[in-house]
Parts: structure tokens; C-alpha cells; sequence
């Protein structure tokens, strides 16, 4: 429970937290639910399959930090068009 909770306060972005300091997931936690770490690894392999277990090969805090950043950014650039 304790990596849980670390993985869960280091990745704000991947692991929104709700009124009571619980993860939410977000308006796609069915799809989360359904899918779990399959959605990450499809992210990170970019929809390559091939590249699946090059993913799954990968050290955890350098895959999340690269999930979180891409997250972060694709909201940043859903704002700045929503702006326009």
C-alpha cells in the first residue's frame, strides 16, 4: 500500500485526488477500470505493439514521468485552443 500511495503522490497529474485525498481517476475511469496499465503501455508504445515489451521493460518512475508529462501538455494545448 505504501508504493501505491507514493506512485499516487508523486503523479498528481496520472492520479487526481479527490475531496477526501483518494485517487480519482477522472471522467475516463471505466475505461481505466477496463483496461488498467494496458492504456500506459499502449501510451508509451505510442499504439506500436511492437514496442510493448521494450515499454514494459522500462524503469516505472521513467515511464509515469513521461505519461504525467505528456498529460499535462495535452491539456495545456486543449486550453490554449479552446482560447482561440
Amino acid at each position: 500500500m505504501e508504493f501505491k500511495q507514493r506512485i499516487t503522490t508523486n503523479y498528481p497529474e496520472l492520479f487526481e485526488q479527490r475531496d477526501g485525498g483518494e485517487p480519482d481517476y477522472g471522467a475516463t475511469a471505466n475505461f481505466g477500470t477496463k483496461w488498467g496499465w494496458y492504456q500506459s503501455i499502449y501510451g508509451i508504445a505510442k499504439g506500436d505493439i511492437t514496442k510493448f515489451d521494450e515499454v514494459t521493460n522500462l524503469n516505472i518512475h521513467k515511464s509515469l514521468m513521461f505519461l504525467a508529462f505528456e498529460k499535462e501538455k495535452l491539456e495545456l494545448e486543449k486550453k490554449l485552443i479552446k482560447r482561440k
